[in-house]
Order: C-alpha cells, then sequence, then structure tokens
C-alpha cells in the first residue's frame, strides 16, 4: 500500500471511529436521561433532542407524537438554540394527520422515511414551514410494539444522510420510544432499560476512551480542514476572557458566502464544496496564529480575533472581500466569481462586570450586522456599532 493510499484508510478510519464514539456518546446519554427522576415530560423529551444534535453533525430534529389519530409536534431544535440560548427557534407545522406528508407516511407505515430532497419531493406537506430543509428522516417513534410518534432530522444541504446515518437514527428512536414509555409508565420499563444499558455498558467504557483519544479529530470539520463550531466556542470564550481580564480589544466576524445556494444549483454541489474548501484556506490564510477560525455551518464562517479593535477587524474584512472577489472558478458554464457579505462586532477593551452571556451577545451582534450586509447588496461589511441604531 502507498502512502497515499495508507492515508486516506486512515483518515476513512478515523472519521468512522469518530462517528461511532459520537453515535456510542448519544445512547449512552439517553440511556442516563431514562434514570433520572424527570417530572416534566416536555423539558425530558427537549432533552432528549439536545443529546441527538449535541451528538452529531445535524441541523434540526423534532419529535411529534400521535394523540388521538393525530401527530402533534412535541417539541424541536435547531442546532443554533444548543449554543445561543438567545437562539429564536424555527417555527414547525403543528400537527400532521397519519399518512399526510413524509412524517404521517412514517406513523403509517412504521417505516423509515427517508426524502433526499425535499425541495422536489410531493410527498413533503406544509411547504412554506420547510424553507431551508434539503433533506429530512422521519423515523417511527415505537413502544410495546405500536408506534407512539415520530422523530424527525433534517438538514440544509441535499442528500445528506446516508445509511449510517439512518440506522444511528433508528435505534435512537429504540431508545427514545422506550424513554418516553418508561416516562409515562412511571418505573414499569426500568428492568428492560437497565437490562440494554448493562449490554452496552463495556462497548461504551471503551467508547469513552476512543472519544479522548479522538477529541482532536472530532473537532475539525471535514470539508473544509478547518475547526467547527465544536472547537471555536470553548477557544473564544477562553481568548474572550483573556481580553475581558486584561482589558484587551477582541473582535467577532462572521462571514457568509452571498447566493451559496445559486452555486449548488446551477454549477453542482462538487462545485459548492470546492468554493467553500477555497474560502476556507483564504480566511485561514489572512489570520494569524492566535486568531480562531471556524466553519460555523453551511456556508457560514466565524472568527474570533483577539487583540483586533474594530478598525483592525474593518481592514480585513475589506482584504477578504477584496481577495474573495478576485477569485475565478473555471466551470462548464464559464467562469464563477463569488462574493461574500461580513458582520463585525468588537468588545472595545472596556470593563465588562457579567462574563456570562457576553460571547452570546457578540455573536449576536456580528450576526445581525451580516444580516445588514446582506440586506443592503451584499459583497461588504458592517459592524455592530454602525448599524445598530438603523435596524
Amino acid at each position: 500500500m502507498d502512502a497515499t493510499s495508507f492515508s486516506d484508510a486512515f483518515t476513512e478510519l478515523n472519521s468512522r471511529c469518530i462517528k461511532l464514539v459520537g453515535d456510542l456518546s448519544a445512547l449512552r446519554a439517553l440511556s442516563d436521561l431514562g434514570r433520572q427522576d424527570s417530572r416534566d415530560e416536555a423539558a425530558l423529551l427537549r432533552t432528549a433532542m439536545h443529546i441527538l444534535l449535541e451528538n452529531n453533525e445535524f441541523e434540526r430534529c423534532s419529535l411529534f407524537l400521535l394523540e388521538g389519530g393525530t401527530l402533534t409536534c412535541r417539541t424541536g431544535l435547531d442546532w443554533r438554540e444548543t449554543v445561543l440560548t438567545t437562539a429564536s427557534p424555527h417555527p414547525s407545522p403543528r400537527e400532521f394527520g397519519l399518512g399526510e406528508g413524509i412524517i404521517g407516511l412514517a406513523a403509517e407505515t412504521g417505516n423509515l422515511q427517508h426524502c433526499r430532497n425535499c425541495r422536489e419531493e410531493s410527498r413533503f406537506a406544509h411547504p412554506d414551514a420547510g424553507q431551508g430543509v434539503g433533506s429530512l428522516i422521519c423515523v417511527p417513534v415505537t413502544a410495546e410494539g405500536r408506534v407512539i410518534g415520530v422523530l424527525n432530522v433534517s438538514h440544509g444541504q441535499q442528500d445528506f444522510f446516508n445509511e449510517h446515518h439512518e440506522r444511528l437514527l433508528e435505534v435512537f428512536a429504540n431508545f427514545l420510544g422506550q424513554l418516553i414509555a418508561n416516562w409515562r409508565y412511571t418505573h414499569q420499563m426500568e428492568t428492560e432499560i437497565t437490562r440494554r444499558t448493562r449490554e452496552l455498558r463495556t462497548a461504551l467504557t471503551e467508547a469513552e476512551e476512543l472519544k479522548r483519544r479522538y477529541q482532536q479529530l472530532s473537532v475539525v470539520d471535514e470539508l473544509t480542514g478547518i475547526h467547527n463550531r465544536r472547537f471555536f466556542f470553548p477557544e473564544a470564550q477562553a481568548a474572550l476572557a483573556n481580553a475581558v481580564r486584561h482589558r484587551r480589544e477582541f473582535s467577532l466576524m462572521m462571514v457568509d458566502l452571498d447566493r451559496f445556494k445559486r452555486i449548488n444549483d446551477s454549477f453542482g454541489h462538487t462545485m459548492g464544496d470546492k468554493v467553500l474548501q477555497v474560502t476556507a484556506a483564504l480566511l485561514k490564510g489572512q489570520t494569524r496564529e492566535g486568531d480562531v477560525i471556524a466553519r460555523f455551518g453551511g456556508e457560514e464562517f466565524v472568527l474570533a480575533l483577539p487583540d483586533t479593535d474594530m478598525d483592525g477587524a474593518a481592514r480585513l474584512a475589506e482584504r477578504i472581500l477584496h481577495s474573495l472577489r478576485s477569485l475565478e472558478f473555471s466551470t462548464d458554464q464559464g467562469t464563477l466569481q463569488v462574493t461574500t457579505s461580513i458582520g463585525l462586532s468588537c468588545l472595545g477593551g472596556q470593563e465588562v462586570p457579567d462574563q456570562s452571556d457576553l460571547l452570546e451577545t457578540l455573536l449576536r451582534q456580528a450576526d445581525q450586522a451580516l444580516y445588514f450586509s446582506k440586506s443592503h447588496g451584499r459583497d461588504r461589511a458592517c459592524s455592530w456599532a454602525e448599524i445598530r441604531y438603523r435596524m
């Protein structure tokens, strides 16, 4: 085996190990949740959704429970809500009948339903509520041999899910069904849950060790090679705390490619992936050692810039805009040029008595500045300081 083949095989093995660790961690956390004495079913279900998103790269999940022949939404969670407590939840249709849409079909047939392209799927009910949904998996949740609800997991990218995701979600839904039955029937299913937990305990203990060993790999975005949001938050929080402690400057930058969906639709996802990879490399090349850069999700990137005031962040933003604007991508349909919009926020070196939600505040401000850039022509950078009174 040559060096390249060996490297590819090693990378693939690492990727599978990381996915396995995440899967087992989710199942273990769900099993542990079942042993807690929760008095609130809604809180219990929301925690289960949080566990699912926390251990996987899904964008949104929801749980519909079957009540009198109608599927009613009991909880839903977007990945942003797992990291930003102030994030606004995305609205979902509240009810489906049996056989209605993909969710209703999963409940009616008792079989997993996988929609690979929701934008072109006639079974996708309530299309207005499905904006931003590229692919969807609906898994029946069963207890004592009957369907009691449907677990739904979606992602903005088409063809995102694979057979591995299907198997994981089927196992997760099975655990979730038992968790719900256990809560509803107090402790009638305690013996069954304990037995299943014991069967996994040895493997899960080993998985925890694997998780520690592969922790570094688990925080790298597979497509672009830069860090992901799981790495960003603790690193940015530490850098921000240091800036506050020493009264130093600290800026945040949100970068979002303009009209990225059109690139995928017109030139294909392969070209879209290439644009993301080149953009990530460009951003990495523009930053310094000590800056924290990560792919935040989809076509969005975030940069934490210690010891950088607003003027410095603005100059960096202009360099990024110019560099990306100057790139040309060759395609079968001609030359493709891309632009980006940028939002900035800055700590300003002032004293901050309460740091509990400071990072969330700066991210929210940068995100609003980014939205302003998008809505005022794109291919530009705006700071929270200059738009705060214009929102």
